[in-house]
């Protein structure tokens, strides 16, 4: 679809190309008319001024005038001039025998159009009484000129006022553009407005606009408005989602484990452990869908996040995770830099994405087999970006299966723990704070996830220092 630029050059340029054509073209016949006349009434001057030197002397019509004389009767002496002299139904006197006359002797001065020796003329033929020998004769005068003289005027005023028209066109479409620059002025203000804003930035815009522009203003802070509405919506369902599904699932866990203390019958602890096992799974999986609901990016608001240091950050994390992770016959290792540049984010959403990182790696590191090996977790600054990584030595993971990771409810081995979403709310977390997350196998073996956070401008190029140890 064409731009409203193009729109507006269309609909300016198409009619004046045509308004112009039509004025070259009005100008043309008018000046071809104009001209002729003019060389039209000189033509009918010269032979004017002919027939005056035309006497009888001693019964003889004699004609005083030279040949140059006539040749140089136009106006910019650059054409032919033919002439032809004599009585009517009698000799010629003088000029060119071969220049034909009009069909009928005129009465008054004619102009008639004749081709003489490969010329094209215009002529004048007039007549009028002289006495000679006491004689009334008529005498008839013919001068004819070559046509290019004309031709040339026109075309030389032609290509003149196709040059200002053309000079004019090239002013007209550059004050055009000018115009159509200045009036889209507030849509481009609007447009780069939106563009700087995050995904996540749902302000109504504000400022002075054109009237023509403010109903379109309007309607996209409409829009903004009910997408807000809508996102409190979904955050207020998503709580009320937790309210419902934790109490209940909360309270069949502590049932199965309270009633599988008293009972003493194998069959029936077998079933109770079974309970205690899905509800903690269902428990877990619930937990995690609510928090894959509010970390989606486009809930984020950007409005919020606040100055965080990652290091401190993954500190909290490593903590709340130490307990398990020993648990598991594992160790779990922090390196931080101490001067890691302060990071925008939410701390709350930041540390569950780290927490994910390293059950991600607890759990499934180990394939098939339970991991007995270390995680590790860094934190470094490189190359103007924040990196946090969350490295193992476990088996890695097939390569094919390395894009599907962070799909929903996939899982790379069915067989291991886990609800499918670790990876995926990580990704949702990374991309709402503008990182990009990268999950790849380590070449000295194992696998790695790699966050890699933009730090803001305001903040230094931090100094390494020595790192510690968790």
């Amino acid at each position: 679809m064409r731009s409203i630029r193009t729109r507006l050059l269309v609909w300016i340029g198409l009619p004046f190309t045509g308004l112009a054509m039509l004025a070259l073209l009005s100008s043309y016949f008018l000046l071809s008319r104009q001209i002729n006349e003019t060389f039209d009434d000189m033509l009918l001057n010269a032979a004017e001024r002919v027939e005056r030197r035309i006497h009888s002397v001693d019964g003889e019509l004699r004609v005083n005038m030279h040949y140059f004389s006539i040749s140089t009767l136009g106006s910019r002496g650059d054409g032919k001039i033919f002439y032809r002299i004599q009585e009517v139904d009698g000799d010629m006197l003088v000029g060119f025998a071969g220049l034909e006359g009009p069909p009928d002797v005129p009465d008054q001065p004619l102009f008639y159009d004749v081709d003489y020796a490969g010329n094209s003329l215009r002529a004048v033929a007039l007549t009028f009484p002289l006495t000679r020998a006491n004689q009334h004769r008529e005498i008839e005068v013919i001068v004819a000129e070559s046509t290019e003289p004309r031709r040339a005027l026109v075309s030389d005023f032609m290509l003149t006022l196709s040059s200002l028209m053309a000079v004019g066109g090239l002013l007209a479409i550059s004050i055009a553009l000018l115009a159509i620059h200045k009036g889209l002025a507030p849509l481009n203000a609007i447009r780069r407005a939106l563009h700087r804003r995050s995904p996540n930035d749902l302000e109504p815009l504000v400022g002075d606009v054109p009237r023509e522009v403010a109903p379109l203003i309007q309607s996209i802070n409409q829009l903004m408005e009910r997408m807000r509405l809508s996102i409190q919506n979904t955050q207020q369902l998503n709580a009320d989602v937790s309210h419902q599904l934790r109490t209940p699932v909360s309270e069949i866990r502590a049932l199965s484990e309270l009633t599988l203390t008293r009972s003493r019958e194998p069959e029936t602890r077998t079933n109770l452990s079974e309970i205690r096992r899905i509800a903690e799974h269902a428990g877990h999986t619930v937990e995690q869908l609510l928090r894959y609901a509010k970390t989606r990016h486009e809930l984020v608001d950007s409005a919020t996040l606040a100055s965080v240091d990652l290091a401190d950050i993954c500190r909290d994390a490593c903590a709340q995770a130490a307990t398990s992770i020993y648990q598991r016959g594992q160790e779990l290792a922090l390196e931080a830099d101490e001067q890691t540049p302060a990071l925008l984010g939410d701390p709350i959403m930041l540390r569950w994405m780290v927490q994910n990182l390293i059950d991600n790696a607890s759990l499934h590191a180990g394939g098939e087999q339970p991991y007995r090996g270390s995680i590790q977790v860094a934190v470094e600054y490189r190359d103007g970006r924040c990196l946090l990584a969350v490295r193992d030595a476990g088996v890695g993971v097939d390569e094919s299966r390395l894009t599907h990771l962070t799909e929903r409810f996939y899982r790379a081995d069915t067989r291991t723990q886990g609800s499918g979403l670790g990876l995926a709310i990580a990704e949702q977390i990374a991309q709402a704070h503008g990182a990009r997350l990268t999950l790849r196998n380590r070449k000295a073996g194992g696998f790695e996830a790699i966050v890699s956070f933009p730090v803001p401008p305001f903040h230094s190029v931090p100094v390494p220092s020595a790192a510690s140890t968790a």
